[in-house]
């Protein structure tokens, strides 16, 4: 199973996605699962901002050797799953590729809330903590449907 997060920069949201559900799986001795983010305007090599890699530091989970990578067809073709923050995003990854939107699911469609993730960019910690804090259930609701269905 290959699951690809996608938010803007790939910097903030689509990371700490990416790093909190691969820690999930490394838990769970889920090696079969492969996990990636990129981003829709996002640079090759930037790294996770400052703020991001201390909310995953809270967490355990190092995010320092992240570097960003920009969203093409070919990582939307390679990916089972593909996990987008805003429904803009989920929109942009229908206009690359139509067929894909069939396995694009926004974030907070794991959760009981609907709507997107807030960009957190250029906000302090504890905003990209509280972005965080809604994004982990929804993480954890996917990992569990993941593991039941695979």
């Amino acid at each position: 199973m290959h699951i690809l997060f996608v938010c803007t920069g790939n910097t903030c949201r689509s990371p700490m996605a990416e790093a909190y559900f691969r820690n999930l799986c490394g838990k769970s001795a889920k090696t079969d699962i492969i996990v990636k983010s990129a981003g829709t305007f996002a640079g090759e090599g930037e790294p996770a901002s400052s703020q991001s890699i201390l909310v995953m530091k809270d967490y355990g989970i190092d995010l320092s050797s992240h570097k960003s990578s920009t969203l093409t067809k070919e990582k939307i073709d390679a990916a089972d799953l593909i996990v987008a923050m805003t429904s803009s995003h989920r929109q942009h990854i229908g206009s690359m590729s139509p067929s894909a939107l069939k396995k694009t699911r926004t974030l907070l469609e794991f959760s009981q809330n609907n709507g997107n993730i807030p960009d957190p960019f250029g906000g302090t910690e504890k905003v990209y903590s509280d972005c965080f804090g809604e994004m982990k259930d929804a993480l954890d609701n996917l990992f569990l449907e993941i593991i039941r269905k695979y």
